[in-house]
């Protein structure tokens, strides 16, 4: 009486045992596809997290070089924005990202508290600026799973 491995049920060099050889294989790629696809997605999720934190920096120090050139701070973004338009030959800054998924915008929403409507919270006593999103990024963006997953993006 000869014992059978299961590994001779499972898969067979010689082409017997084909359905669960092709089961396997299918699902093998299933699952190289899905890790691929979440990987891409991560990526590109991490790359849009940096451009924005950037941009959010490269917004804070023009906003402060308002300040230093006017002595105040803008009344709004959208006087904020005029001047940058205007007056700089560098940054040029007419639309702003709003959120964690779409491009930039012209249409900004500004707000004087934190309050998880997107857009920004500014206050125009002190030249702060930040993002108005107050939850985890993984609330906003539910599949990505990097390192910024538990950041609060209105703390960047």
């Amino acid at each position: 009486m000869k014992i059978k491995l299961a590994w001779d049920n499972f898969y067979s060099a010689m082409g017997k045992n084909i359905p669960y050889s092709s089961t396997f294989l299918i699902a093998l790629l299933f699952v190289l596809i899905v890790v691929y696809v979440q990987i891409e997605y991560n990526s590109k999720c991490e790359n849009r997290i940096k451009v924005i934190k950037v941009y959010l920096g490269a917004t804070r120090k023009s906003i402060q070089a308002f300040y230093e050139h006017n002595e105040r701070y803008p009344d709004s973004l959208s006087e904020f924005r005029e001047y940058v338009r205007d007056e700089s030959n560098f940054i040029k800054a007419p639309e702003m990202y709003v959120d964690l998924t779409s491009d930039k915008q012209s249409d900004v929403s500004e707000y004087r508290q934190l309050n998880d409507k997107g857009g920004y919270y500014y206050d125009p006593n002190t030249g702060e600026i930040r993002l108005n999103l107050t939850r985890p990024v993984q609330e906003y963006l539910k599949w990505y799973r990097g390192r910024y997953k538990d950041q609060i993006p209105s703390s960047w």
